[in-house]
């Protein structure tokens, strides 16, 4: 059986297959952010996985992190696994700024929403692609 994204998930934009994630961007102008989600069935939480895949996210999740670090200017990162709306095991990888207009609550506190415009988003899905791939990470 193929690895099936929920459909709450399946509407993000592609980035890279890491060994055990899938990477995807939300589209959200005002913050860098992006999934990790473990490319494995029916799992809703971390500990559902396997001991070698848990250490297996925990390296995917630095991989991610040091990527949006080194990609855009940013005064923090957030990470969350959430999963109230979405079951699925995903991990949130969010970049922050004190220019953000949520700064400093959550991005889910905020109900200002900007999409990225065509142009946006494909920037910044070849920049991200382009990271991981300095990386050792192929886009298929």
């Amino acid at each position: 059986m193929d690895f099936e994204l929920h459909p709450n998930l399946s509407a993000k934009d592609f980035i890279v297959d890491l060994p055990l994630s899938r990477v995807l961007l939300e589209n959200e102008v005002y913050y860098p952010w992006i999934f990790l989600v473990p490319r494995r069935h029916h799992l809703s939480k971390m500990m559902d996985l396997e001991h070698n895949d848990q250490l297996q996210l925990l390296k995917e999740l630095d991989l991610a992190q040091h990527v949006l670090w080194n990609s855009f200017e940013l005064t923090q990162l957030n990470i969350a696994a959430i999963g109230n709306k979405t079951p699925q095991l995903h991990i949130h990888v969010i970049g922050r700024n004190t220019s953000d207009p949520a700064w400093p609550n959550t991005v889910w506190d905020h109900p200002k929403r900007l999409p990225y415009s065509s142009e946006q988003k494909e920037s910044v899905i070849k920049l991200l692609q382009s990271a991981f791939s300095s990386k050792g990470y192929q886009v298929r």
